[in-house]
């Protein structure tokens, strides 16, 4: 029995649209939690954020700190948070000539006790989805 091409492109869109509807981003597990991260009371521009589940309920999720905004969907459950942000400390020729054009050279702005050491911790629950960080870098 041979198949018909249009009967076999139909189940081929059919079977992509049931595999593709099922791999959203749609999880019923997830709940937005929202905040401000400011360092030394001064609004974080651009950044990341990460959640980590620290009590095995969830995995790693993050989002982008914009205007010293996040937005970041998660589990509930308890979590390490690490914040980072890149800061502008010079430039440099991108290749050794003399008519090379220049990048950023970039460092991290905020302390290694909120990313890499992180002392960050928050509890996320139905009634706990707004967390605020104020950072400081002494």
């Amino acid at each position: 029995m041979r198949i018909q091409t249009p009967v076999a492109c139909s189940i081929g869109l059919s079977l992509l649209l049931l595999i593709t509807a099922g791999c959203g981003s749609g999880r019923s597990d997830l709940v937005e939690v929202t905040g401000k991260v400011t360092l030394d009371g001064q609004p974080v521009n651009k950044g990341k954020i990460t959640f980590e589940a620290t009590d095995g309920k969830g995995g790693v999720e993050g989002g982008s700190i914009e205007n010293g905004e996040y937005s970041v969907k998660t589990t509930l459950g308890s979590k390490a948070v690490k914040i980072n942000s890149p800061k502008v400390v010079g430039e440099r020729k991108t290749y050794g000539t003399a008519d090379s054009p220049t990048e950023e050279v970039s460092t991290e702005a905020i302390p290694k006790q909120y990313n890499r050491n992180t002392e960050l911790k928050i509890e996320v629950s139905s009634s706990s989805l707004e967390h605020d960080f104020d950072l400081k870098s002494k």
